[in-house]
């Protein structure tokens, strides 16, 4: 039968539309940069990759609405948009989601040590990127007690909401999008882009279309590797995580405080005192924290409360655990998790076993990476690298390389690719050169025939020159992903 609409509700199903997408209160220019400053700018900060920037870019501090504590109650929380400039295609929508800070002046909208690889994504990849404060940091609400730590309702929706409120900037500026999604994020960034990408996949599909997905050392697995981590006995490498874990879900879950009225009801003295002015602050980083706390987390917590949570299956800080737990469920879009075995923050069991719930659950494109032996620290690199790759090989060929040129024409598919380049040129004879990233010469093939195809299964993943030349003297490139 067909549906039919009165005039009120229609009214109503076009303003619910409206604002879902508009979240933006206010923004303006933090930083401009070209590609030669940029590319001189990533440098000097540990997170540049192999390829110099291709497009200058302008980055906004933006100041949405969120929701805290329920859906119906929205407050103001901060993040930045990275706008690059002269992108031929519509631009892909990206979202980066920063780790673990409790001082508010780390996150990307304060220049934290995060910002850079929003700015790379920006300018090397051509990708509008968001990266959120995560709620009660930047320029939050000072109503917001706490960062809400490890909560997937309030990660999940500060992302999604910024998403929304780029939208909303690129309308503005009069730039096009091609509805494209890409999301990541490292550490706490890790979860936030899986709680992310979950909630899309099953309130905002149409909304947004994830064409992949790359959490990096995430605690996807709240409900035995991280109870695991706070039961031990051992001590840990970052003891005020279990505080932070704790006081943050304290602020927003009225079962948690019924249960313990105050701090002083769950941790031992002097930690009641102690720790809880330090987070509220929101002046302190954790590592400035981990110095006022017992390296074996579970000591600061009182003996009764540690009984009670292991004994009691319906504690409600289980129940909040298996809430925000992320192994129940099965991402549809293509993931790739990236871990390190000796990381010593987040341990690498977390990305195992995701990696087996969600095949389990049928999820149809999983992959795994795993970069050895590294700490939490050592991980960062290999596995933002990684992402990068997969992520700008994931978008459609509009955004992925394929050029138009001057003086030689010609095409070259995959791209990413990883054994066989397939070269389509105009009728001659061409030179064919790859150079590597530092401007080696890997590969030299004569051309003849219009199509031809190379083999590159010994070049390592990473960014290549591809150039052609005539024998005029002619030559162009392009810009090749080897996988």
């Amino acid at each position: 039968m067909k549906k039919t609409y009165s005039a009120c509700t229609f009214l109503v199903l076009i303003l619910s539309s409206y604002f879902s997408s508009a979240q933006m209160v206010s923004y303006h220019v933090q930083q401009s940069f070209t590609a030669a400053q940029l590319d001189t700018f990533l440098s000097t900060t540990g997170f540049s990759l192999p390829i110099a920037p291709q497009y200058a870019i302008d980055v906004y501090q933006v100041i949405y609405k969120t929701p805290y504590k329920n859906i119906d109650s929205l407050v103001n929380a901060s993040g930045i948009v990275v706008v690059p400039k002269n992108v031929s295609c519509p631009m892909t929508l990206g979202c980066y989601a920063h780790g673990t800070f409790s001082s508010r002046l780390q996150v990307p909208s304060y220049d934290g040590p995060e910002r850079p690889i929003g700015l790379f994504f920006g300018g090397i990849g051509g990708v509008l990127t968001a990266m959120p404060d995560e709620l009660g940091l930047g320029d939050s609400d000072s109503s917001i007690l706490i960062h809400p730590y490890i909560n997937a309702f309030h990660s999940g929706y500060a992302s999604v909401n910024l998403m929304r409120a780029a939208r909303q900037l690129a309308d503005t500026l009069g730039l096009q999008l091609s509805g494209e999604v890409l999301l990541t994020g490292y550490s706490q960034g890790g979860y936030t882009t899986m709680a992310t990408n979950k909630l899309i996949q099953e309130k905002f599909s149409t909304e947004f279309n994830i064409v992949a997905s790359a959490p990096m050392s995430g605690p996807y697995d709240l409900k035995k590797t991280m109870v695991d981590v706070m039961l031990s006995t051992a001590p840990f490498a970052t003891p005020s995580y279990l505080p932070y874990l704790i006081l943050g879900n304290w602020s927003v879950y009225p079962v948690l405080q019924q249960k313990y009225p105050t701090p002083s009801d769950i941790f031992k003295h002097p930690y009641d005192s102690i720790l809880p002015p330090l987070y509220y602050s929101k002046l302190y980083s954790t590592g400035y924290i981990d110095q006022f706390c017992d390296p074996v987390p579970r000591n600061m917590i009182k003996d009764s409360v540690i009984n009670q949570f292991t004994n009691d299956t319906l504690h409600p800080l289980r129940s909040i655990l298996a809430e925000n737990d992320l192994l129940g469920w099965s991402p549809q879009n293509p993931v790739k998790i990236h871990y390190c075995t000796n990381d010593e923050q987040v341990n690498y069991l977390n990305a195992v076993r995701a990696d087996s719930a969600w095949r389990a659950n049928g999820a149809p494109n999983i992959q795994i990476q795993n970069f050895g032996a590294l700490t939490h620290g050592g991980c960062v690199e290999p596995a933002i690298t990684s992402a990068a790759l997969y992520l700008l090989g994931k978008r459609s060929a509009c955004s992925t390389g394929i050029e138009k040129t001057e003086a030689i024409t010609f095409r070259m598919f995959p791209n990413p690719a990883s054994s066989q380049l397939k070269i389509m040129k105009e009728q001659g004879e061409f030179n064919l050169s790859i150079f590597d990233m530092n401007g080696r010469l890997v590969l030299q093939k004569t051309l003849i025939e219009d199509s031809e195809t190379i083999d590159i299964h010994n070049l390592m993943a990473g960014f290549y020159r591809v150039e052609l030349n005539d024998k005029a003297g002619n030559n162009t490139h392009k810009k090749l992903v080897v996988q």
